[in-house]
């Protein structure tokens, strides 16, 4: 499960599962699953990005401040994505939105 970080109290209750394609094909289940801000991002819908914690790459990326529940942060690492800091089952990651759906596309998270 991944939860926007920003602010705290919202994110451990908020929980984001995409799959790897596009957002088109996320089920119900899945869709259930996202915190609205990251839904939003990958639909295409516009975000108050005031709601998340973003840092712009030096190519003008964005990148996302995003904490994964799930006890595995070698699931995620193998997958070539830093892994800022792991609490026992909480992952913190900074990620661009493909290398999200690439997360929430193990069975791990």
């Amino acid at each position: 499960m991944i939860i926007n970080r920003f602010p705290l109290a919202i994110l451990l209750s908020s929980v984001l599962t995409l799959h790897c394609s596009s957002t088109k094909s996320l089920s119900k289940a899945e869709k259930a699953k996202l915190d609205l801000p990251f839904l939003h991002l990958l639909t295409g819908k516009p975000v108050e990005e005031n709601r998340l914690d973003i840092l712009t790459r030096s190519d003008g990326t964005k990148e996302y401040a995003v904490i994964v529940q799930s006890g595995h942060p070698e699931a995620i690492r193998t997958r070539g994505i830093t892994v800022s800091s792991v609490i026992e089952d909480i992952i913190m990651v900074h990620v661009i939105l493909e290398e999200l759906k690439n997360i929430v596309s193990i069975p791990e998270v």
